[in-house]
């Protein structure tokens, strides 16, 4: 008996100093390794590499950057058009951008150096800068946007067949797109889409394009929907009665969206909005319950015009195409969109015109407490470019 017992301690230290030769400081050890799909995913997407085509530079068309007007900010497009087509209109002489991405392959051209100003966002404002253009890197994607099926110039929103991003193109799209964050260290609220800054006139890069993809590798902002849900309980704690849609606007407008009246100025609508106890300034974005006087005001009188309803309207329409996709694709209304694939046109230039047919209202079924909450846990989440330009950072 005691022969076994000796033999069983003597295989029990040999077990333990094998054990200690892997971890000699007897450290418990806890794999948190990412689950294998996910490994893979990161692993391709960290190391896809890709060539850039310089021979269709155009530089000399487009003025260099000032110093004080440095690279912050990414815009992505869709070019509605195929890639011969893309590649004319963006070298031309009329608009173009920095980048094109095709839609396969392994190169991406290189259109007008970074150094320069592309002119790709036209008319445009994000986070109170006008010309977005000055401030940003434009890429263009090869990508036509939508099909519609009812085959008119016009395309009601229910007879539209948006376009997938193929999978070989979202690789390009995430490598180009961290090798400029590197570049620039660029806020996650200034990576947004043509039509985040020019919400009236422009779709793309439309719902499909791959926001959160590029959130996951580190370029761009994104919430989940636990995120989302969380602040829903938050504002019913912290807000009473029902959410008005003056507070959703004082939100779209501290996060960037361009939705004040014409001719208002940040300082007249700073006044209006004191008057009820709330600073568009200096009130904490986290303490909800700062904007209770506000919203009783926004429920008693719906109709106070302080903000722009129609810019409202096409801001909520952007937002849920960058932010809420499905949640956008599942909404119904009586808009139409122009569907600008003509093949038989040479000169013809998409990004000149609207995509909203004139008569457009952007009118989308969605409580104002979704929409708030969701511009909460971004705001909450992504802090450094509150009611401040990309260009600047929160004073201290």
């Amino acid at each position: 008996m005691l022969k076994k017992f000796v033999i069983y301690l003597l295989l029990l230290n040999l077990f333990i100093s094998c054990k200690s030769l892997n971890n000699p400081l007897n450290v418990i050890i806890i794999d948190r390794a990412k689950p294998e799909e996910e490994k893979e995913k990161i692993t391709l997407e960290e190391s896809y590499k890709y060539d850039v085509d310089e021979d269709f530079l155009t530089d000399k068309k487009y003025p260099f950057r000032f110093k004080k007007d440095a690279v912050s900010s990414i815009v992505f497009h869709y070019t509605a058009q195929k890639f011969k087509k893309s590649l004319r209109s963006l070298t031309s002489g009329g608009n173009s951008s920095h980048w094109l991405v095709p839609e396969k392959g392994e190169t991406i051209y290189k259109i007008v150096n970074e150094d320069r100003r592309a002119r790709h966002a036209g008319e445009s404002l994000w986070k109170y800068r006008k010309n977005v253009n000055v401030i940003s890197v434009g890429v263009e994607i090869v990508n036509l946007g939508f099909r519609c099926r009812a085959l008119r110039k016009y395309c009601p929103k229910n007879s539209l067949e948006w376009l997938e991003y193929p999978e070989e193109q979202q690789k390009l799209i995430v490598a180009l797109a961290k090798d400029i964050q590197k570049r620039y260290n660029i806020d996650p609220m200034c990576v947004v889409g043509h039509s985040d800054i020019a919400p009236e006139r422009k779709l793309d890069p439309g719902p499909l394009f791959p926001w959160k993809r590029l959130a996951d590798n580190g370029v761009g902002a994104w919430v989940t929907e636990e995120e989302i849900r969380k602040e829903i309980g938050n504002i019913k704690n912290s807000i009473k009665g029902n959410i008005s849609r003056l507070i959703v606007q004082i939100r779209f407008h501290e996060f960037g969206y361009d939705i004040k009246k014409m001719g208002s100025s940040n300082k007249s609508l700073q006044n209006k909005i004191l008057k009820y106890q709330y600073s568009l300034r200096k009130s904490p974005i986290g303490e909800l319950s700062e904007l209770n006087q506000v919203n009783d005001f926004g429920n008693k009188k719906p109709d106070n015009n302080i903000f722009d309803d129609n810019k409202t309207n096409f801001a909520i329409q952007a937002f849920l195409m960058h932010y809420r996709p499905k949640l956008y694709l599942a909404n119904e209304n009586s808009d139409q969109f122009t569907d600008h694939y003509d093949k038989h046109k040479l000169d013809h230039i998409p990004d000149r015109e609207s995509d909203n047919a004139v008569d457009n209202k952007a009118k989308y079924n969605v409580e104002n407490i979704e929409l708030l909450a969701t511009l909460q846990a971004l705001l909450v989440k992504y802090p450094n470019k509150t009611r401040v330009s990309c260009e600047f950072d929160l004073p201290k």
